[in-house]
């Protein structure tokens, strides 16, 4: 029998939580012993929790003896039979009996039916934007998104039920979203978050009995009562904020021991990891490779999800649910920039992070060059017009066949010319990123919280201008 103390580490946890079983003293056949519990299963491993550094290690049955095996055993038999309660009330095959920390997310999203929404070197999500046939918990979720470590494992679960957002909302996705508006009321929002909020907790409560409360976020402006429950490694936070929204997380035992509050990143590492993302190509194209993309969805969050996507680059964990709340964005969304703007500031300050905000009469490449050379992308403040955006769409399909880039440079130059002449209306107010630049063609790269297909669109700076509402925002590590 190998020694218990040469089995390989999964993962660590410095904050431990009684899942299923307690502690025991495990000894192995050449005297070495460690204090373990159980706290799941792996294929046909089990999963144990070593008190002493808090590391997951995976054991073969057979190698337990005794006393340890009969009541890992009885822990395992135990596991097994909540999986199947648990699968029958969530409505999905959510939960595996292996904790998210050392669980693939691709798994999950998979059995949840989620598309991929982003991925990159840092982290991955993946989100659906549901109908009414979809149930999680037993109520429908407006959006389910999954979020992954770099590593690919799991970290959060993300239901969001009821909300001020989704509800109701006949605005279209991506371009479209501008079209349609909000037929929801707070009367009949607040009935609805009641019906979901009361499903999801009988559901919950029937396997997994009465939650306990408390306060989850991780600053003085997102914290929140919640009711918590926890599982083999999980912990399911359902949150209700009156007129906003009603969601269920599932998130690791140590972050909701620690509240919601997730470690500061360091700011050198930030600015190494920022700089090194920045992608250099033969023909001048500078841009972000790295940027996580959030879809916002048939709403008009094009101002949280902007600002999580920013606040994510920077380090910073964020969601556009919580931040919409903050900003006190409206029925169906619309969000004024300049009051969440002074939100985001002191979140971003507790992170040990800067902001930084200008004003710019005229867009130019050189405004945003320095920026983008530090890998830091640019919120910008534009009107997302009908002309602005067939400029955008047409150049981009177009780029990648492009031999001859001077010749690029004044073919769309000239175009640019017939768009710029026009006069700019002053609707369809959005905010989206620059993520990139060429100054040899004088264009930008331009990222709108659309989806995949919007990670990147060039557009020429002068085009941009024309829609430009000129408000520039960064974070700064």
């Amino acid at each position: 029998m190998k020694p218990l103390f040469a089995l390989i580490p999964l993962a660590l946890c410095m904050n431990l939580h009684a899942a299923i079983g307690e502690w025991r003293v495990l000894k192995d056949g050449e005297g070495g012993q460690i204090r373990a519990r159980f706290e799941g299963l792996k294929d046909d491993r089990y999963l144990l929790r070593r008190e002493a550094d808090g590391k997951l290690f995976e054991v073969a049955p057979g190698m337990l003896m005794g006393e340890d095996r009969t009541s890992f055993d009885a822990q395992a038999k135990q596991l097994s039979e909540e999986l199947g309660k648990l699968s029958k009330m969530a409505g999905y095959p959510l939960f595996s009996g292996t904790p998210f920390e050392v669980r693939k997310a691709d798994e999950i999203a998979s059995a949840l039916r989620l598309g991929l929404e982003s991925r990159t070197k840092h982290s991955a999500s993946w989100r659906a934007y549901t109908g009414d046939s979809y149930k999680l918990f037993g109520a429908r979720p407006y959006s389910v998104a999954l979020y992954a470590a770099e590593d690919g494992n799991a970290s959060v679960l993300s239901a969001v039920y009821a909300n001020k957002g989704d509800f109701k909302s006949t605005m279209g996705q991506g371009e479209q979203h501008f079209e349609g508006k909000s037929e929801a009321d707070e009367a009949s929002l607040a009935k609805a978050m009641e019906a979901d909020e009361k499903a999801v907790l009988a559901s919950i409560t029937e396997v997994l009995g009465e939650p306990t409360t408390q306060r989850f976020g991780d600053s003085r402006k997102t914290r929140r009562k919640v009711m918590r429950w926890d599982w083999n490694g999980h912990s399911l936070i359902l949150s209700s904020q009156e007129g906003e929204y009603v969601s269920l997380s599932i998130v690791p035992l140590e972050l909701a021991d620690a509240g919601g509050k997730t470690a500061k990143v360091k700011d050198g590492d930030i600015r190494k990891r920022l700089e090194q993302d920045v992608v250099k190509k033969p023909n001048g194209d500078v841009y972000l490779g790295q940027v996580p993309m959030v879809n916002q969805g048939p709403k008009g969050y094009c101002v949280p999800a902007t600002f999580e996507r920013a606040m994510r680059t920077a380090g910073i964990e964020a969601d556009m649910y919580v931040l919409a709340m903050i900003g006190k964005s409206g029925m169906g969304g619309g969000t004024v920039v300049e009051f969440l703007l002074d939100e985001v500031r002191q979140m971003v300050r507790n992170k040990g992070r800067r902001t930084k905000d200008e004003r710019v009469k005229e867009l130019r490449v050189r405004d945003v060059k320095g920026y983008i050379d530090k890998g830091i992308p640019v919120m910008w403040t534009m009107r997302s017009l009908k002309q602005y955006n067939e400029t955008a769409n047409g150049n981009t399909a177009r780029r990648n066949r492009v031999t001859d880039w001077a010749a690029w440079a004044t073919e769309i130059a000239e175009k640019a010319d017939l768009v710029t002449k026009q006069e700019s209306e002053n609707e369809a107010y959005h905010i989206c990123m620059i993520v990139g630049y060429n100054e040899a063609t004088n264009e930008l790269a331009v990222s709108d919280s659309w989806g995949a297909s919007y990670e990147r669109r060039w557009v020429p700076a002068s085009v941009a201008n024309w829609a430009s509402s000129g408000g520039l925002f960064m974070i700064l590590p």
